[in-house]
């Protein structure tokens, strides 16, 4: 959701100068050391707020399985037929089991 040209409060949280503050309140004070002189990507500046479209690459689909009332051993392979399914036991730590269809991927999410 786009929310247009935003200054540094509002955009990166900083914090107001004071109210007796010379030339401007809602500003950061200091965008840098003389040298190197330019200003580093890390200092909040003012700008677009929102609508950030972000490309996601180097992922690789393993495995697509099934709900587990479909397929019962959803884990199986040709090479593994040990009789399992993608839950392990006890379930996953702060999620718990997986009852729907899943898709195993590596890389980040």
């Amino acid at each position: 959701k786009g929310k247009g040209f935003n200054g540094v409060v509002i955009r990166w949280g900083v914090t107001r100068l004071a109210c007796k503050s010379h030339r401007g309140l809602r500003k950061v004070t200091c965008i840098g050391s003389w040298l190197p002189a330019r200003v580093q990507f890390q200092v909040p500046r003012s700008g677009q707020r929102g609508y950030h479209r972000r490309t996601e690459i180097n992922k690789k689909i393993y495995r697509i399985g099934k709900a587990i009332k479909d397929d019962p051993n959803n884990a199986m392979t040709e090479n593994d037929l040990t009789e399992k399914s993608i839950t392990p036991i006890g379930g996953f730590s702060h999620y718990g089991e997986v009852n729907e269809d899943w898709v195993m991927v590596k890389g980040t999410v």
